[in-house]
């Protein structure tokens, strides 16, 4: 059977191909293309009386749900992450923020409804500053798309990318339309939205007509939170970096529940490049064997060493980037049928004050010098960059989450108070894709 082939965590300007037998080629588009096109679409109607977009994040296992139907017949709405959204700056000087809802469901567990609109609403001080409707049509092609990834497994088998077992029972079928038989629900993922700081609140109603053709709506609401950690994070690396990706919104992190705010960060040489010649050696690249630091006190609670690495992983001279891209898929589909923690390749988490955990991701085989318990201090080395797992070039993915397991808990905004960005002048901001940035002593 022909393989088809899914984009999943696409590192920018480098992609990230995860095969997957009977992917179709619509549920490819839609996960690598669902933001722009939901985006872009007419099916969005805004009424606002600012130049805004809307924006938020949802995930986790709870969500609320206000049902208004007086035959019981209305669904459940279950967002992912639930309670609240992150915002993150999108134009800080201009007051402007971004966020992205990750996942929607409309349930109906035991009743027959036509979903006609999902409207989101952004409120300030409980007035409406925002809607934003996602219409009939482009709630069918959600449908049609994710009913097919679910008949082929693909949900399941990348189900630390969708999550869909914390927020959905074990039983729920995929409708294909926007019918949902009692059981079934529908998923929209990945919206993307801009909003003005002063937004304090997100409700998300869904109306439709079941069987007996009485029109119900059916909503729940998340805070906004521009979130701040009381602990004091450093770059966990020495010297100038690009920042590869950071949580800005052609980031291909930002559509992730688990690595919505990580970062990747490369070396500059001093040709400003992360490598020399042709890039066709680990040796090549400035950043491979640096040293990688704790971001921050804190206790060790996971060391995995023991992932490989070689030159014959980086994209070869004279091999074109659709075979590189083939091989390398090849490559990542061996290792997710291990376990997707293999992924991340040689890997550190530290554990700090508050709940928050620090993960610091493809670190050069044999380096990492740290174990489970082992008590650790802001700036101690604890391995070196490298190129395990799912790296396309030697570079360090680092991420904060409100949880020990990497691909299963939430990411977290993070600020480094050493970083000064170079060019622009700022200190002690968040960070976004493309800027240059001086761990300062």
């Amino acid at each position: 059977m022909r393989k088809r082939r899914t984009i999943w965590l696409t590192r920018c300007g480098k992609g990230h191909l995860v095969g997957e037998p009977g992917f179709s080629g619509s549920a490819r588009r839609e996960c690598g293309l669902a933001a722009r096109r939901l985006s872009m679409t007419s099916g969005f109607k805004r009424a606002a009386t600012l130049t805004l977009a809307l924006g938020f994040v949802v995930s986790t296992a709870i969500f609320s749900t206000a049902a208004a139907a007086a035959s019981g017949a209305a669904p459940e709405v279950r967002v992912h992450p639930a309670d609240y959204v992150y915002s993150y700056p999108a134009e800080q000087q201009r007051g402007l923020y971004s966020a992205v809802i990750q996942n929607v469901a409309v349930w109906s567990p035991d009743a027959t409804f036509t979903l006609d609109a999902v409207e989101i609403q952004a409120l300030r001080g409980g007035q409406p500053e925002l809607t934003r409707t996602v219409a009939a049509s482009d709630l069918d092609n959600a449908a049609r798309t994710i009913s097919s990834m679910s008949r082929q497994g693909s949900l399941r088998r990348y189900d630390f990318y969708f999550q869909t077992s914390r927020f959905l029972p074990d039983h729920v079928k995929f409708a294909a339309t926007r019918t949902l038989e009692p059981g079934s629900a529908i998923l929209i993922t990945s919206i993307p939205m801009l909003f003005d700081p002063a937004v304090d609140e997100i409700v998300i109603t869904a109306r439709g007509t079941p069987a007996d053709g009485k029109p119900v709506q059916t909503r729940t609401s998340l805070k906004v939170k521009r979130y701040r950690s009381s602990n004091d994070y450093h770059l966990p690396v020495a010297g100038t970096w690009y920042v590869a990706c950071a949580p800005s919104l052609q980031s291909h992190h930002r559509w992730s529940v688990s690595q919505e705010f990580a970062i990747d960060l490369d070396s500059l040489g001093a040709n400003s490049r992360t490598h020399t010649g042709q890039g066709a050696k680990l040796s090549d690249y400035d950043g491979y064997g640096k040293d990688v630091m704790a971001a921050a006190d804190g206790v060790v609670v996971e060391a995995h060493e023991g992932a490989p690495e070689s030159d014959s992983n980086l994209q070869q001279p004279g091999e074109s980037k659709g075979a590189y891209q083939g091989r390398w898929q090849a490559q990542q589909n061996a290792l997710i049928e291990k376990d997707y923690r293999e992924l991340f390749g040689n890997y550190v988490v530290i554990r700090h004050e508050g709940g928050e955990f620090s993960t610091y991701e493809h670190l050069r085989a044999g380096t990492v010098k740290v174990k489970k318990g082992d008590v650790v201090k802001r700036g101690q080395a604890i391995g070196q960059l490298g190129h395990s797992g799912n790296s396309t070039s030697p570079h360090l993915h680092f991420q904060v989450s409100d949880g020990p397991d990497p691909a299963y808990s939430r990411s977290i905004p993070v600020v480094f108070s050493n970083v000064y960005v170079e060019i622009l002048g700022y200190e002690n901001v968040p960070l976004q894709s493309g800027w240059i940035v001086t761990a300062q002593p």
